[in-house]
């Protein structure tokens, strides 16, 4: 199977704060509970981690803040910004434990990407893949996470290994919410689990979430890193809400897009999340 450059859309919408609905308080702060609903949602995210200022930088560390997904339990502060309803600062916890799943998962040691829109050649990606995860808007795709695939198991070698080379709280929040897919006596015999190749295996090619630093200006939100549909007409993105897109393959062509989209996102006044610490 030769190496592909994907685009995968997710549903972009954030969840709007009403107490009650998907939100409670628990120690006199509110908390944006573990998503029970239908459909996925994005999150803009306050998180520490190491971010990339310049493609030839060295990594800084600190707070960052980005558009992502995280379906588990999360610190909420309403700000009622342009861009985003509120902050979200995920934290661990089964209480309450509903039935979404976090995929991508951009946390821990390796983004990890394990079952949507896994279908077809989505279960034979080779390394040096890249996925572009995002949504489509009106205007164009908003991207969020950038996967270059570094290496992958199978679901037979995860449930082998009882899924011993991830963290409890990925298991928890990922891997037991997708029942037998890769957990059990059978799992699903397609499956890949693929883990995202980081800035420090590979410098000049590696997986990233666009951020910003967390300041006070920032903490007011802002917009996704957008990619209009006219004016990139040569890789088509797809605006379909959900669904992938596959852009083109080969090696050569994969490195020229991430190029391409990373200048495109530094341009933009963004930086590159290359590390973001796991929620406890």
């Amino acid at each position: 199977m030769p190496i592909l450059t994907v685009q995968l859309n997710h549903p972009g919408a954030e969840l709007p704060y009403k107490m009650g609905k998907g939100f409670s308080v628990r120690d006199g702060k509110v908390v944006r509970e573990w998503n029970a609903a239908g459909s996925h949602h994005r999150k803009f995210i306050r998180s520490k981690g190491e971010y990339l200022s310049q493609h030839n930088a060295q990594p800084i560390k600190g707070s960052i803040m980005f558009w992502g997904e995280w379906e588990g339990n999360a610190w909420y502060t309403h700000v009622g910004g342009a861009h985003a309803y509120g902050i979200h600062e995920p934290f661990f916890s089964l209480q309450p434990r509903n039935h979404q799943n976090t995929d991508p998962y951009v946390f821990g040691p390796a983004f990890r990407y394990a079952v949507c829109k896994q279908r077809g050649r989505m279960h034979y990606l080779e390394p040096g893949s890249l996925i572009l995860f995002g949504s489509s808007f009106g205007h164009g795709f908003a991207l969020d996470t950038m996967m270059v695939v570094g290496s992958y198991q199978t679901a037979q070698e995860v449930s082998q290994t009882n899924a011993s080379h991830y963290s409890d709280v990925y298991r928890q929040t990922t891997l037991e919410q997708l029942g037998a897919t890769y957990l059990g006596a059978g799992p699903d015999s397609r499956h890949r689990l693929y883990s995202g190749k980081t800035w420090h295996q590979d410098p000049t090619f590696f997986s990233y979430t666009p951020c910003k630093p967390d300041t006070p200006d920032n903490a007011q939100t802002f917009p996704r890193v957008m990619f209009p549909f006219e004016g990139m007409q040569e890789w088509g993105f797809s605006s379909n809400p959900t669904g992938i897109k596959f852009i083109s393959e080969g090696a050569a062509s994969a490195r020229n897009i991430w190029q391409t989209i990373t200048e495109h996102v530094l341009s933009q006044g963004y930086s590159l999340g290359i590390s973001i610490e796991e929620p406890r």
